[in-house]
Parts: structure tokens; C-alpha cells; sequence
């Protein structure tokens, strides 16, 4: 079967791989300018300076999403240890409040000379001073193993989602951004949610407290001076935060950005040194550096006026106080003074209570908003709608190593023109199915609903006589073995990377699996066999040698269906023949799917699928369209001369 000759203007699509994402390809997305103007998942682009309502709107909305996301999260024995926390604060904050309390006491004897009640009251205060220290380790261990255990829940989570994504899934986030919201976002979080639980409690509840006693001591003049002082504190940490808040989602963004430069650097260094590109892709990263110098500059200017700030606050405070006191002092007699002085001394102590307070819930203010800017980040990522899902009620397969297509179409999302369209096609058990045709024709987004990589837009995939929708992804995937067009290796060695999907593999059928892709050889040449370590990524491994590791590790398990997205491409002639030679006699009965750009590599197929455009131009024998098909001839005779192709 031929269509016409008819050809369209050249073009290419992206090509995706289908390896989880913090191993697959990097792709650029655009300098820092079209990073930071980005509106992902259909959000407002960024633009210009927004109003503080606005920020103030946004900044209330990711608190939301920070609380929902911890909470979610949230074990009851995580809630018990938040309950913990809060009842060893109130402990915490009682011996401070005692030592406090206890000043006064303690002047007043030291004043009557009474030695006793000196010793009494200095030994009640070491007693609470030495609780409060040991509630305050409780509250901080505590603290950090319930944090510790929230946030490992999260990613955990996270990474499941992840690994739940379909190809058109991972088109929504970069790999690079994956890796961020997995790794620095969830630091933030981790250290914002950290800091919440050690001083969310123990500000209100100490600021409250000293508020109390204050108020059933009150001396108005001290009272006023210690307002005016907070005013100018709030007035100063709120203009503080105007400023630096709006930078932190920016700051992420350009993390982003960092990330992909240099991993683009460092995957693509061969090519960057073949065209003597450093100079350029030293320059590209720099442009995205340098601003997010400026901006990590900016906020830690910013947030370094806040010690000094405080300091002054509590200086300024007690300054105050003692020369408000002295003044007042200064027209009372020698009794009265006294117990001013006394008074003077627990007012001290209790406004800068009241400071401390206020310093702990700006600390943790600060924080809050760019681990509540990673919060969304994470959100999202978790949120994301997949879009190839289980059944609810999967069927049984009715067949074994078939495969059928049955008028189907496929369009990326936010496309409307379908990559590849009316594909039919039928592969029984034990038959070889090839698809040829030039870059950006289909062939790998054919395969991937095969495997469920992707769900076709229109008509039918079945595999083993079932829709390949009505069945778990796990059951259609453990009759599935995949070579991919990109060689790839996991850390470890080489029997744990080709008893990938078994790792209870015996070495017996290692070594099968090894001999069939021509690996065994050069394996055993090692010094450390089957044992010998491989990098990541496979980096100590040649093309050709982790082209046939990746091709024993889908052998290994004897699927009935074999796929190999042009996993011949980086195998000699001979090497080639020799893999598929073996292949066809040991695992007789299995289905086999090749992508090939080399005509010779599926001359023998028991069928040929021709495309060119997303669209099937040829189907049948290699003799057959050789002849009859226009598109499939020319890709033969560019290969071959006339004389091997028996024209």
C-alpha cells in the first residue's frame, strides 16, 4: 500500500524523552527576561511594579497554599508533636515569666540585707532558668523531627507525582525547574515550617503574657515611651518587608534559570568546546548571574539593617525607660525610690520581653514569603493534573504480543494540528513492525501510546486485543520491553542497570539477556565483570556499549513486546545484524517495533510503516515499497545503490 508522492514544506517538532525527568535531555527555555515574564499554568505575566494590595492579596494566597500543602501533609503524630509544642511552650514561658517576676523579689531583699531570702530567691530563679533551658532543647528537638517528618512526606509525594507524569505532563515544567522545586524550594520550606514551629507559639504567647503583667503594673509614662518604640519598630520591618518581599519570587525564577544554563553547560561541554563556544556560554550564564546577584544583594542589604535596627529598638527602649524612671526618681524619697527602682528594673525586663517577641515573629516573617513563593512552586507540581490515568475498572487482556491502531490521531496540548493523524495499522504475536520516515514524521509519538506514554486524541491503541485506556499502566508496561533512541544508564553497576525491572535476576539470565545485545563481551573484558561500576548517566561507557546494555536491559525480562526507538542507530552494520539475528531466534514469539533510520535494519521486517508528516504514506514489505512507494524509495536510494535494493 502507497500513498501519493505529494510533499509538504519541511519541518521539525521537539523531541521528548521519555526517561524520568531529572535524566533526560536538557532544554533550554529562554534567556532570564523571557523567564521572568513567564505566566505558568495561566497566570497573570508578570509586569512592571504592582500596587501593594495587590502584593499584599498575592502574599495572603501563597500563605494559604503554604498552610494547605504542610497541613495535608500532616500525620497525627505530627499534630500531637504540635500539641507537644505548644502546652512545653506555655511551660517554657511560665520560668521565664517566674525569673521575671522573681527581679523585684530580689532587689527588695538585696535592699533589706536579708541574706536567706537572697539565697531563696537566687536559687529559684537558677532552678527556672535551668527548666526553661531543658523545655526549650524538648521544644527544639521536637520541633525539628516533626518538621523533618512533614516535609519528607511532601517530597515524597512530589516524587510520586512526578513519576506519575506523561510526556505531555513534563511539558509543563523544564527539568530544571523540577529539580529546584525538588531540592531548594522544599529547603525553604522545610526552613520556614521549622522556624514556625520553635517561634510561632513562643512570641504571642511571651508578648501576650508581658502585655498582662504590664498592664497590672501600669506606669503610664513607661507604658507610652514603650509604644512609641514598637510603633517605630513595626513602621521600620513593614517599609523592610515592602521592599525585599516581592524580590523572593523573582529570586526562584532566576534559580531556574541558573539551573538550566548550567546544566546546559555542563551536558553540552563537547559541543561547546568543538565550536569554541565558551566565550558565548560563559557570557549567557553571566547575564543571568549578574542579576541574580543583584537582586540576592539587594535582599541581604535589606534584611542586614534588621539586627542593627532591633538593637537600636532595644537600646533606645531601655534608654528610655531608665531615664523616664530617673527622672521620676530624682523627686521621691529614699523608700519610694526604691521600689521605683525595683518596678523600673521588672518594667526593663518585660519591655524587652515584649521586643524579643516581636523579633522572633519578624523572623519568622521574613522568611515566610519566599518559602511560601516555593510552597505555590511545589503546590503546582503536586496539583498537576495528569493526564494519563488508570481505569477505575480494568479489563483483562484477551490476546498475547498483538498490536493495533485503529484511525488514531495525536495533537500536543495547546495544539490544535494533530502530530500524526489517521494511523491504522495491526502487528500479531511474534511479527516485526518498522516505521521509517524523516525527522519530526511521528515515529516516536507512535510508540509512546503503545507503551501510554501519551493517550492518543482520537481513535483506538490496543494492545493484546484490549484498549490500552482500559487497562492499569503497570499490567500494559510489564508486557513492554524499551530500548530508547538515547542510550541511558543509571548509576550503579552493570547487573543492577540490566536487571533494572528484576532485581532478583539471577547472573545466569544477566548474561542471556548480555549475549543477545552483543554486551557480553566487552563486560567480562572488565576487570570486575558484571560488578564493574557504571557513572551516571553511563558516562564511562562508549555509545555503541550502552546502546546494547539499554537493549539487554529490555530483553532481560522476555516481554512479549519488544520496542526499540532507533536503539540500532548507534550499533555498527554487523553489530546491528548480529542483535537482531538473536533477538529473532531466542525470543521467537515476541512482538518487535523498531524505529531505524537505516533501511537495512528493517529490510526483513514482516511490515513497514512509511511516514512522512505525521501521516502513513506506505505500508507493507520492503520489496513491495521499494517500488511502490515514492517516499520510502528515496529514503532507500540515499542509503543504497539500485543494485542492493535489486532495482
Amino acid at each position: 500500500m502507497c500513498a501519493s508522492n505529494e510533499r509538504l514544506p519541511f519541518f521539525s517538532v521537539e523531541k521528548t524523552y521519555i526517561i524520568v525527568p531529572l535524566t533526560s535531555s536538557c532544554e533550554w527555555i529562554g534567556d532570564f527576561e523571557t523567564l521572568l515574564k513567564a505566566s505558568p499554568h495561566g497566570t497573570r505575566p508578570w509586569s512592571g511594579r504592582r500596587s501593594h494590595s495587590e502584593l499584599l492579596g498575592q502574599n495572603n494566597e501563597r500563605s494559604d497554599v503554604m498552610f494547605k500543602l504542610l497541613f495535608k501533609n500532616m500525620t497525627a503524630k505530627n499534630w500531637i508533636a504540635v500539641i507537644g509544642i505548644f502546652l512545653l511552650t506555655l511551660g517554657q514561658v511560665f520560668f521565664m515569666m517566674q525569673i521575671v517576676s522573681y527581679i523585684g523579689l530580689l532587689t527588695g531583699a538585696v535592699r533589706e540585707k536579708n541574706i536567706a531570702e537572697i539565697w531563696w530567691y537566687g536559687l529559684y530563679m537558677v532552678i527556672c532558668a535551668i527548666l526553661m533551658a531543658a523545655v526549650e532543647i524538648i521544644i527544639r528537638f521536637v520541633s525539628s523531627a516533626a518538621a523533618s517528618s512533614t516535609v519528607t512526606a511532601l517530597r515524597e509525594k512530589m516524587y510520586r507525582r512526578v513519576n506519575e507524569f506523561a510526556i505531555a505532563d513534563f511539558a509543563s515544567f523544564s527539568t530544571e525547574s523540577l529539580i529546584t522545586r525538588t531540592t531548594n524550594d522544599m529547603q525553604n520550606v522545610h526552613l520556614a515550617w521549622l522556624t514556625f514551629l520553635k517561634t510561632a507559639f513562643v512570641a504571642p504567647i511571651t508578648m501576650v503574657w508581658s502585655i498582662i503583667i504590664l498592664v497590672q503594673n501600669a506606669n503610664p509614662r513607661l507604658t507610652v515611651i514603650t509604644a512609641i518604640w514598637l510603633v517605630v519598630l513595626v513602621a521600620a520591618v513593614v517599609v523592610l518587608l515592602m521592599l525585599v518581599t516581592p524580590k523572593y519570587k523573582i529570586v526562584q525564577k532566576l534559580t531556574d534559570a541558573l539551573n538550566v544554563a548550567s546544566r546546559e553547560n555542563l551536558t553540552g561541554v563537547r559541543v561547546v568546546r568543538a565550536f569554541n563556544a565558551e566565550a558565548y556560554q560563559e557570557a549567557k550564564f553571566d547575564k543571568v548571574n549578574v542579576h541574580f546577584t543583584k537582586l540576592q544583594i539587594f535582599t541581604g542589604r535589606a534584611l542586614a539593617l534588621f539586627t542593627p535596627l532591633v538593637m537600636l529598638v532595644m537600646m533606645g527602649l531601655s534608654l528610655s525607660i531608665l531615664w523616664a524612671s530617673a527622672y521620676v526618681l530624682n523627686n521621691m524619697n529614699v523608700d519610694a525610690a526604691n521600689t521605683m527602682f525595683a518596678t523600673t528594673n521588672s518594667f526593663v525586663m518585660l519591655a524587652n520581653q515584649i521586643v524579643m517577641s516581636f523579633i522572633l515573629m519578624v523572623t519568622l516573617i521574613v522568611i515566610w514569603p519566599r518559602a511560601s513563593v516555593s510552597a505555590k512552586r511545589i503546590h503546582e507540581v503536586i496539583v498537576h493534573e495528569v493526564s494519563v490515568l488508570d481505569t477505575q475498572n480494568p479489563v483483562e487482556f484477551k490476546e498475547s504480543g498483538t498490536i493495533e491502531f485503529r484511525n488514531v490521531g495525536f495533537a500536543y496540548p495547546g495544539t490544535d494540528k494533530e502530530a500524526v493523524s489517521d494511523i491504522t495499522f495491526k502487528v500479531n504475536k511474534g511479527e516485526t513492525i518498522a516505521f521509517i520516515g524523516a525527522t519530526g514524521s511521528g515515529k516516536t509519538t507512535i510508540i509512546n501510546m503503545i507503551a501510554r506514554m501519551a493517550d492518543c486524541t482520537r481513535g483506538e491503541v490496543l494492545v493484546d486485543g484490549v484498549n490500552v485506556k482500559d487497562v492499569r499502566q503497570s499490567d500494559l508496561r510489564d508486557r513492554i520491553g524499551y530500548a530508547p533512541q538515547r542510550g541511558f544508564l543509571f548509576k550503579g553497576n552493570i547487573k543492577e542497570n540490566i536487571a533494572f525491572k528484576n532485581p532478583e535476576m539471577t547472573l545466569a539470565d544477566i548474561r542471556w539477556a548480555a549475549e543477545i545485545a552483543d554486551a557480553d563481551g566487552f563486560v567480562m573484558a572488565k576487570r570486575n565483570g558484571y560488578d564493574s561500576e557504571v557513572a551516571q548517566g553511563g558516562s564511562n561507557f562508549s555509545g555503541g556499549q550502552k546502546q546494547r546494555l539499554c537493549i539487554a536491559r529490555a530483553v532481560a525480562t522476555k516481554p512479549e513486546i519488544l520496542i526499540f526507538d532507533d536503539s540500532f542507530s548507534a550499533l555498527d552494520y554487523r553489530t546491528d545484524k548480529v542483535v537482531r539475528g538473536r533477538i529473532a531466534e531466542k525470543l521467537p514469539g515476541t512482538t518487535r517495533v523498531i524505529i531505524a533510520q537505516r533501511v537495512g535494519t528493517i529490510m526483513d521486517a514482516d511490515q513497514i510503516v512509511v511516514l512522512d508528516h505525521g501521516k502513513i504514506v506506505g505500508l507493507g514489505k520492503h520489496y513491495d515499497l521499494v517500488r511502490n512507494c515514492p517516499v520510502y524509495q528515496e529514503i532507500a536510494l540515499s542509503q543504497l545503490s539500485k543494485e542492493e535494493l535489486g532495482l
